[in-house]
């Protein structure tokens, strides 16, 4: 968060001076027109009649054009383009880009600008393209790349997601091969509490590495898009930023959300306009903005490059009123309001977005519920349902809530519970308690990646697309900091016999607090053979922990989202203390079930590799597991041994 506002006190004053030099758009012979005051009261769409392309295989260095952008409310501003050359295969095979130096006073002082993507540049009033690329941060002059509307003009809409589904590609059948230990897919929330390490990165739509493929290089790359975001707390935004920004999009704070131009009437929807994507409405809003480059009947184009490289995606559309563009070396950007939806994002590919105007894009509902000193705070929200920024954007709402709440603290402990309801299975309940003694991960995002990873989590199954109707998040903000340490273990006497019942006392000291003993009744089963018993005891993260690979290969055989659905409901709270008892004996996983003490005939009927049976084997196996829910997170486990006799 540090950068984004940085930029702001950088540019504060010179915005000042790009207020002073603004001027309006004049005519320009058969390009589109640029009254601002176009159709504001019937329709948003501007009927500009068919445009002209000028091809990219006849530019010639010389040439000049002009540009179209808002630098501030809705009127549009031109500016002069010089064709520079054809950069042939710069964005992809048999994707050229053109490249152009930008004059006049405007852009020569802010540089090219976050939130110019998707500029319509034109010469003789033929379209040739957007301006979506620049060299790098602090060049002396500016330099802009320019993607072929030709190539933008090749992207038709697909199919819509299912309604309610996950948009921004498709689950793929087959073994859940992909998912990493603990019951997590690799995903960014993930990536980012192993502290966002370049090198450890996720997997990403392949458009979306444009953004940061070449930083630090003095190369092309998108220009970037400003992620507004009205109603964040600064700590949360600050906390995802890295994700944002590993996609091109800059986060930064802004307005709400306008109803248009003063008077309410709609903002004119014509190329050069402010235009983007909402990932985030209700009580915060959250919208990648751009400009919009061509108009197609009720489709846009716009940006010129990808907003995050999903492909075909569903997400709302909406306008934006440009509220001041801020200058500064390290990168200029536009700050700007969002509108009312008025369509949505289909597509999001490689060389634009397009939308549809009039489309209704679906939202996630999701409600979050701060309980502190007695009272409660509700906020509301939708999400966006794509499957990569879904998950982060839910992070962000959920985060913002607690820290815009004043009875939060970073030290308090923090009782997460969260419920998703999904379409043709039971209901996702969790319940977790977390103390904010850890300053690597802090409690706000502690609570919201659990609460929010889930999502990624469903999102990621390769069997088919979940269907989540909501999300209702309840959070208990407690006392300072109450946390246990499993410092003890210990039974009543080390020999046993079978049928009988032995104590083991588990030793929790607190935080910064008295000690505590919580004592166990531990039946030893009937048909207990001699030999040694294994007593753990831990806490239930430490015990997931434990069995991180045991749930791998559970959810490595799981056949089915159900199968899923299933063990989610099996994973232990943070506030329980967990005794197990188990023993040395063939055991076997077996379509995501565990099958303790298996004779061993079965045991060898799995352990034959001509079968191929799906299975695999254990050599120790469970015999109970007893439970204790505590008013601590427990942390930390151990283990002793007992012997049969």
């Amino acid at each position: 968060m540090t950068r984004p506002l940085a930029r702001v006190v950088l540019g504060l004053t010179l915005a000042l001076a790009l207020r002073a030099t603004g001027r309006a758009v004049p005519e320009a012979g058969a390009e589109p027109a640029a009254d601002p005051g176009i159709d504001r009261v019937a329709h948003p769409i501007a009927d500009a009649g068919p445009v002209a392309i000028f091809p990219a295989a006849d530019l010639r260095p010389g040439l000049v054009g002009v540009a179209r952008t808002v630098f501030e409310g809705d009127r549009l501003e031109e500016f002069e383009v010089e064709i520079l050359g054809v950069l042939k295969n710069a964005i992809g095979p048999q994707q050229d880009m053109i490249l152009a130096r930008l004059h006049g006073a405007k852009v020569e002082f802010t540089g090219v600008v976050a939130g110019m993507s998707g500029s319509p540049v034109y010469i003789d009033g033929r379209l040739v393209g957007a301006l979506a690329y620049r060299i790098g941060q602090f060049a002396k002059e500016p330099i802009a790349g320019i993607t072929p509307i030709a190539d933008m003009l090749k992207l038709a809409p697909a199919p819509a997601p299912a309604a309610g589904g996950a948009s921004g590609g498709r689950a793929t059948g087959g073994r859940a091969a992909g998912w990493n230990a603990g019951g997590r897919p690799a995903d960014l929330l993930g990536w980012l509490a192993r502290g966002a390490d370049p090198a450890d990165r996720p997997a990403m739509p392949a458009a979306a590495h444009l953004a940061t493929a070449a930083a630090g290089a003095p190369s092309l790359q998108p220009i970037g898009t400003p992620l507004v975001c009205a109603g964040c707390d600064p700590r949360a935004l600050g906390h995802y930023a890295p994700i944002f920004e590993m996609m091109g999009l800059q986060p930064t704070t802004g307005g709400g959300v306008e109803s248009g131009a003063p008077g309410g009437a709609p903002l004119p929807l014509v190329p050069g306009t402010a235009i983007g994507a909402t990932l985030a409405t209700g009580d915060l809003n959250l919208s990648a903005v751009g400009t919009l480059t061509y108009v197609d009947g009720n489709r846009v184009f716009a940006f010129g490059h990808p907003m995050t490289g999903t492909g075909t995606i569903d997400v709302p559309l909406t306008q934006a009123r440009v509220v001041a563009t801020l200058a500064s070396e390290a990168g200029s950007f536009k700050i700007s309001n969002a509108t009312a939806p008025i369509g949505a994002v289909v597509e999001d590919r490689l060389t634009a977005i397009v939308g549809e105007v009039g489309r209704q894009a679906p939202m996630l509902p999701l409600s979050v519920r701060v309980n502190a000193d007695g009272g409660h705070r509700d906020f509301h929200y939708g999400v966006t349902r794509d499957r990569t920024l879904g998950p982060v954007v839910a992070a962000v709402t959920t985060a913002s809530s607690l820290l815009r709440t004043a009875e939060f603290e970073a030290a308090a402990t923090v009782a997460l519970r969260y419920r998703y309801v999904l379409e043709g299975y039971p209901e996702i309940r969790q319940e977790r308690l977390f103390a904010g003694t850890n300053p690597g991960q802090p409690v706000h995002a502690a609570v919201a990646n659990e609460a929010a990873g889930m999502l990624g989590f469903l999102y990621a199954n390769p069997f088919q697309e979940p269907v989540v109707r909501s999300i209702d998040i309840e959070v208990d903000v407690l006392p300072p900091a109450r946390i246990a340490l499993l410092s003890s273990l210990s039974a009543a006497r080390g020999e046993v016999r079978p049928g009988e019942t032995v104590r083991v006392d588990a030793t929790l000291t607190e935080y910064r607090g008295r000690a505590r003993t919580v004592s166990f009744a531990v039946p030893v089963p009937e048909d207990t053979p001699p030999g040694e018993l294994q007593v753990i005891v831990g806490g239930g993260s430490a015990l997931d922990g434990l069995d991180r690979r045991t749930i791998e290969r559970q959810l490595t055989q799981a056949a089915s989202l159900g199968d899923i659905v299933r063990l989610i409901g099996r994973q232990r709270t943070t506030q329980a203390l967990v005794l197990r008892l188990a023993r040395k004996a063939p055991a076997a996983i077996v379509r995501s079930e565990i099958l303790p003490d298996l004779p061993l005939s079965i045991f060898s009927v799995f352990n034959n590799p001509r079968l191929n049976a799906d299975s695999t084997l254990l050599m120790e196996a469970p015999i109970l597991e007893i439970t204790k829910d505590q008013d601590v997170v427990v942390a930390g486990g151990r283990r002793i041994t007992l012997k049969v006799k």
